[in-house]
């Protein structure tokens, strides 16, 4: 099927170039830790669902801005290997693009990121591209180029287009409660939801995130799986797939580019959730954030192959 020309996704965040190295064990002093295997791709949370979204099917944008210097150059190639449109990734010469450094412990696939944020300068409201964003289906965010993001916002939807927001875990900041009255789709993850409305059950969370008036609202929650609420309907669960973890870099980035493409396609919000989280769960089965994009059929087969049923919170 042929893609849409309308941009379905656009993407505003932060583009990473991203080390991925396998290693027996955290170092927890001095010594030398040997490396069993590494790769090196893209990543950053919004930049790897664009990639997911568009291995999945839809038409994805980046905007941002990255530097004119090796990283950078790694990073668009990376890009254009899943067929993101770069017509708005800028580049600033003399400046260093996001070096991620991503130590993955072999047995549990459990992470430690080392991070060099780099010093491009954030996007200005007057370097948004103001057409593309007034057009566009989904707008996909987890606050970087702030403010920018706020006026990018208000034109998606102006425009009648959606506004979908990634809380990570450990990414909660205060001033994100400005946002949120301008976010449709607000999913995060289980530390996020912790910290920005409180302690309690993950229903219980569900009802506040829904206070800021977004249509849906999800928490995420790894190997618990994720829960979820569209507007005032019963809230519902998702239970994680079984998989042998080989990582689980960048499982939560693909969860949110494989829902956005499943919703862009017209999947319930049920059936985008359930396609959201086999994408997850296939992609720790590869080492590095990007090492494994399901595509639309690789996801179906697995569906049909899983014993995981969808479940009633």
């Amino acid at each position: 099927m042929a893609r849409e020309t309308v941009p379905g996704i656009v993407g505003l965040g932060r583009s990473v170039l991203d080390l991925v190295q396998v290693i027996v064990s955290f170092p927890d002093g001095s010594g030398v830790s040997p490396v069993l295997d590494a790769v090196i791709m893209g990543g950053g949370p919004v930049p790897t669902a664009l990639c997911a979204a568009s291995q999945y099917g839809a038409t994805c944008s980046m905007v941002d801005r990255i530097g004119c210097d090796w990283k950078g150059r790694l990073v668009r190639a990376d890009y254009e290997r899943f067929g993101v449109d770069l017509s708005h990734l800028l580049q600033e010469a003399g400046r260093k693009t996001t070096l991620g450094t991503v130590l993955v412990r072999r047995g549990d696939g459990e992470r430690h990121l080392i991070y060099d944020e780099g010093d491009c300068t954030p996007l200005s409201a007057h370097e948004l591209p103001r057409a593309l964003l007034a057009r566009c289906r989904i707008l996909h965010l987890n606050g970087r180029h702030w403010p920018a993001c706020l006026d990018a916002a208000r034109l998606v939807r102006k425009g009648g287009g959606l506004v979908s927001f990634d809380g990570g875990a450990h990414r909660f900041d205060p001033k994100f409660r400005e946002l949120f009255p301008l976010v449709d789709l607000l999913i995060v993850a289980g530390e996020f939801a912790d910290v920005a409305v409180g302690m309690g059950t993950r229903e219980e969370q569900l009802v506040r995130l829904s206070a800021w008036g977004a249509r849906v609202v999800g928490v995420t929650d790894g190997a618990r799986g994720s829960w979820f609420r569209e507007g005032g309907a019963d809230p519902f669960h998702q239970p994680a797939f079984e998989v042998e973890v080989v990582d689980t870099t960048g499982c939560g980035d693909v969860f949110h580019g494989i829902l956005l493409a499943a919703l862009t396609n017209g999947q319930s919000l049920r059936e985008a959730v359930a396609q959201a989280s086999a994408g997850a769960a296939l992609s720790a089965t590869a080492l590095g954030g990007r090492g494994f994009l399901p595509t639309r059929a690789e996801v179906r087969d697995f569906l049909a192959s899983s014993p995981v049923a969808l479940e009633d919170a």
